[in-house]
C-alpha cells in the first residue's frame, strides 16, 4: 500500500486539495471532514468518527472488523491495480485517512505531498 503519514501541528484554517489534480476538495475551513471530493480523491475516513462522503466508504465500510486502517487496507488490496495513495494525517485529536487515485504515476516527496494536500 502506497501511504504517507503527515503529522501535523494545529492550523487555524486550512482548505483541502487533490495532492494530483489541485482541485478543491469541499469541506469547512479547518475540518478534515470532507463533504464532497473532487480530482482523484476516493475516499475519507477517521478512526473516531466514521465519516461518510460520496467516494467509496460504503465498501470500506464492509470490509470494517476492527480498525479503519484494516478496512482501508482490504480495500486497497481489492483495488491494486488502481494506483492509490493513501494519506494519513494524524493531529492533535485524531487519525484521519484519505484516498486519491494516482492515475499518472506522479511521484512526490511527502512534503511536497503535504503542501498540495493542505493549504493555509
Amino acid at each position: 500500500m502506497n501511504k504517507v503519514v503527515l503529522k501535523l501541528k494545529v492550523q487555524k484554517k486550512f482548505s483541502l486539495y487533490c495532492p494530483f489534480t489541485n482541485e478543491k476538495l469541499y469541506n469547512d475551513d479547518s475540518s478534515f471532514e470532507i463533504y464532497e471530493g473532487a480530482g482523484n480523491y476516493l475516499f475519507s475516513i477517521c478512526e473516531d468518527c466514521l465519516f461518510f462522503d460520496a467516494g467509496n466508504n460504503e465498501e470500506i465500510e464492509s470490509y470494517w472488523k476492527n480498525s479503519a486502517l484494516e478496512a482501508i487496507e482490504k480495500f486497497v488490496e481489492n483495488h491494486k491495480e488502481e494506483n492509490i495513495l493513501v494519506i494519513e494525517v494524524q493531529d492533535d485529536e485524531d487519525t484521519y485517512w484519505f484516498g486519491f487515485l494516482n492515475e499518472d504515476n506522479i511521484e512526490l516527496t511527502d512534503e511536497e505531498l503535504e503542501n498540495r494536500f493542505i493549504k493555509s
